[in-house]
């Protein structure tokens, strides 16, 4: 990560401007959330049902191909806490599942083969984990984690984290009040209940290159919670909060609390479902082609990166309905092949 003082000076690292060309990603939210039909789960879902029928990870690189898209971030645990691989620290994971396919192992193998990059989300929220409120045991179960994936799977583009905000604020929901920054006895805290340095540290030790972006959440789209991060994210586009645009910090060059300087680019994540993660029968509309090429437009006239939400039904597969959208998406962007 750059710490200079001078903003003529801060300069993307190696693994920065790869990433940013990189432009145009897939988010994959799968898991007991797409057979329970919520957002967020509460971890009380059966392993036994998860049990998608018809897994096809390598539909999904198609469908991410045709898109024009160079990488993928797969959910490989949401706030549920349940895991996609068989990790050796839970049992509530694919191990004790109705379909045992380590989906992360699936996916990454899956994109690779096709020549795109892969990415895994971690929630930092777990509401399964008898320990969650101890700090410092959840702390190292955490760790043990990020140790499985970055040591078992191979190079890891991004780690997306999410769900801070339920240690850090003060009300443990994710919209932030900035008054609390100037009260010491709001309560709020900045990434010390999840040990963030030290995980952080622990990331770039495990895979120098990988690159670690905290979900700021909607409200204050393209800032930064804390550092070290190495990557920013604005959710969705054109968010509206207590009647007022929430509009991103689209600068690259970022003033951290303290008041020194980082060069953090910017990842808008923004999604095909109603819900991030597929609902069955759930009416909804759908962003057309125009509008898909619109946000990837947006995002790049700024350098930052679009990370388009699919996703996969209950079967496992991505649904055919999106790929009209995609296609001509990237038709419109020159990106068909």
């Amino acid at each position: 990560m750059n710490l200079n003082t001078k903003n003529e000076s801060l300069l993307p690292t190696p693994a920065q401007s790869a990433w940013m060309a990189l432009g145009y990603g897939m988010f994959i939210h799968f898991g007991p959330n797409t057979f329970a039909g919520v957002m967020w789960g509460d971890g009380k879902f059966p392993t036994q049902e998860f049990n998608p029928t018809d897994l096809n990870v390598r539909q999904w690189a198609e469908v991410a191909l045709e898109a024009g898209m160079k990488y993928a971030v797969l959910t490989a645990k949401h706030h549920d806490g349940f895991c996609l691989w068989p990790s050796r620290h839970t049992d509530y994971c694919v191990r004790h599942a109705g379909n045992k396919t380590d989906v992360v192992r699936e996916f990454v193998e899956a994109f690779r083969s096709a020549g795109l990059q892969v990415g895994l989300y971690y929630s930092l929220w777990d509401r399964r984990h008898p320990d969650y409120e101890d700090d410092q045991h959840y702390a190292e179960y955490m760790q043990n984690q990020i140790r499985e994936l970055l040591s078992g799977y191979g190079p890891i583009l991004e780690l997306w984290f999410d769900g801070a905000w339920d240690k850090d604020h003060p009300t443990r929901r994710a919209i932030y009040d900035p008054k609390w920054e100037s009260d010491p006895k709001s309560g709020l805290t900045h990434g010390q209940r999840w040990r963030w340095r030290e995980l952080y540290e622990l990331i770039h030790q495990l895979q120098p290159e990988c690159l670690v972006l905290n979900n700021i959440s909607n409200d204050r789209p393209g800032g930064i919670k804390y550092p070290p991060v190495d990557l920013r994210n604005a959710e969705l586009f054109d968010y509206i909060w207590n009647d007022r645009l929430c509009e991103p910090v689209t600068e690259n060059v970022i003033t951290t609390p303290d008041g020194g300087k980082l060069f953090l680019p910017l990842e808008y994540c923004a999604t095909l479902n109603r819900n991030w993660f597929y609902t069955q029968n759930l009416a909804q509309t759908h962003p057309s082609a125009a509008t898909i090429a619109d946000w990837y437009s947006r995002a790049r006239a700024t350098d930052a990166c679009l990370l388009l939400n699919v996703g996969p039904d209950k079967r496992g597969i991505v649904p055919e309905y999106h790929r009209p959208f995609l296609r001509e998406s990237a038709k419109r962007l020159g990106f068909q092949r």
